[in-house]
């Protein structure tokens, strides 16, 4: 499975989309080919079609990982409320740095207070990461948004560190 995820990350898409299609062909109801071919969909965009194969895979088993998938694309489609329900569910199996801010950056576009705590607590378990993490969520949502003073911009990129 490793080796399919790092093709995944590779973005050797084609690929991961035949290996889930083989672990489908020989169960309809295999967990891990509905989370492959939702992470595909993810990657390519088509979140409504992610969405739907992550719900097959938790239909099968429930996961960490499958849980965490599904708050991804609610969050990629703006559905930030969708989004902290999946990642708290994730958090029932594992309190990792990367799910505790995941579900920060949920709760802070639904301003939610409780967004500080799972920030603060993904920086206590990984600061390096939690700051790497801070940093790419700055580029996707911040640095290219014209609405956005530039001092601003500054403030928060120099905050992060």
């Amino acid at each position: 499975m490793e080796s399919v995820l790092k093709k995944l990350n590779e973005g050797k898409l084609d690929e991961v989309r035949d290996t889930a299609k083989n672990y489908l062909k020989k169960d309809r109801d295999n967990p891990e080919g509905w989370f492959l071919l939702g992470m595909v969909s993810h990657e390519k965009g088509n979140e409504e079609y992610a969405l739907e194969c992550f719900e097959r895979a938790l239909y099968v088993k429930r996961t960490e990982k499958y849980h965490k998938a599904k708050g991804i694309s609610h969050m990629s489609l703006f559905e930030f409320k969708n989004a902290a329900i999946e990642i708290k569910k994730a958090l029932e199996f594992k309190k990792d740095a990367e799910t505790h801010f995941m579900l920060a950056m949920a709760l802070m576009f639904l301003n939610d207070d409780d967004a500080t705590k799972h920030l603060a607590e993904a920086y206590r378990l990984k600061p390096k990461k939690t700051k790497e993490m801070l940093k790419g969520f700055y580029n996707v949502f911040f640095k290219n948004d014209k609405s956005i003073p530039q001092k601003e911009k500054d403030e928060l990129l120099s905050a992060i560190g």
